[in-house]
């Protein structure tokens, strides 16, 4: 009896953290839509042209951030007063983005659209950007609630992360256990991303998180991490995992484990190399994940420019794709490395 009583009792504790988890998750997410709904005065930062606009990458070592890059190129070539398009590399080295961001406000940049490796190392760099007068644009990933950030062009990460888990729970019949494979550890979209998948696991009690990994969006990594997962684990029933460039590594590790028939992949994104995938295997569909954010950022940009008042956060949704239906995006002509979008063939990279 005693022992039922403890049974019971540490049950009822672990289903109150467990709400209490939930219950923090869905908090967050609403203040984090409260303050993207917030409305920013940017008559501060109204100026005249001719524009020269800097792009602070984070990384330019990824597919997705080039296919990016060429959207806001695309952008630049529409607007007769952008003169210049300046553009630093941080190769995803936290103090060099910051000495980046400070190298373009000495050259006179008028806007400042960029993409993080670490949100808040960053952060005194921007803060002296929008003091100076600098708009600055946080550019695709999650949204950021910042003084220094005047406003985020973002892909709902929350969003993102509910659609690419609800679809593998599904798929695996709401149970099994799982492994996650995310961003770079500590960017919004990690945070955003883990924060959505737990929040699903309230849903079906019967899926078992094995482990939370970090493949920084790279093929390579996120392949060599499911190499020691495999180790480590006999059984791995399913992969969460958003990003079509981890998935493809995640898959090839199984694949080359002889493994891969006993895991079901999530949906990925428009990685071409992941539509190939899905093409050939007719599973785990796509969530997009938009290169057009690039395009999207600048346009918003330019509307600072001019003292039109914006929102502090401007989603680019995201957008369930089927497996059927994601295999007719494969270009089987193109590389791995290469993004369905609707950038003119004329400014697909090269």
């Amino acid at each position: 009896m005693r022992k039922l009583i403890e049974f019971v009792g540490s049950t009822v504790v672990a289903i109150g953290l467990l709400t209490g988890l939930a219950s923090a998750a869905d908090e967050a997410r609403v203040m984090q839509e409260k303050q993207a709904a917030e409305i920013v005065d940017t008559s501060a930062y109204k100026k005249e042209g001719p524009y020269k606009i800097g792009v602070a990458a984070g990384y330019m070592g990824n597919s997705w951030v080039v296919f990016t890059l060429q959207h806001i190129k695309y952008e630049a070539s529409l607007h007769d007063d952008i003169t210049e398009v300046l553009v630093t590399d941080a190769a995803f080295n936290p103090t060099k983005q910051v000495a980046d961001i400070e190298d373009l406000i000495s050259k006179g940049v008028d806007l400042i659209l960029y993409w993080p490796v670490d949100d808040k190392a960053i952060e005194g760099a921007l803060k002296k950007a929008t003091d100076k007068g600098i708009p600055t644009i946080n550019t695709g990933g999650g949204f950021v609630n910042s003084p220094s950030v005047t406003a985020s062009v973002f892909i709902d990460q929350w969003n993102l992360g509910e659609m690419v888990a609800r679809r593998l729970f599904q798929d695996m019949g709401g149970k099994g256990k799982i492994f996650a494979m995310l961003p770079i550890a500590g960017t919004t979209a990690a945070v955003d991303q883990l924060a959505a998948l737990k929040a699903v696991m309230e849903e079906y009690p019967d899926i078992e998180l094995l482990s939370a990994e970090y493949g920084d969006w790279n093929r390579a990594k996120a392949k060599q991490i499911t190499e020691n997962l495999l180790q480590k684990y006999p059984e791995i029933d399913g992969v969460f995992s958003p990003a079509g460039q981890m998935s493809i590594g995640v898959a090839e590790a199984f694949d080359e484990a002889g493994r891969l028939s006993e895991v079901i992949m999530s949906p990925g994104d428009e990685y071409n190399g992941w539509l190939k995938w899905v093409r050939t295997n007719n599973q785990g569909g796509a969530v997009t994940f938009p290169t057009r954010v690039g395009q999207e950022a600048l346009r918003l940009g330019m509307r600072i420019l001019r003292g039109e008042n914006v929102r502090r956060g401007q989603k680019v949704p995201s957008e369930y794709i089927s497996p059927g239906a994601a295999g007719v995006y494969a270009e089987t002509d193109r590389p791995d490395d290469w993004w369905a979008s609707e950038l003119p063939e004329a400014w697909k990279p090269q």
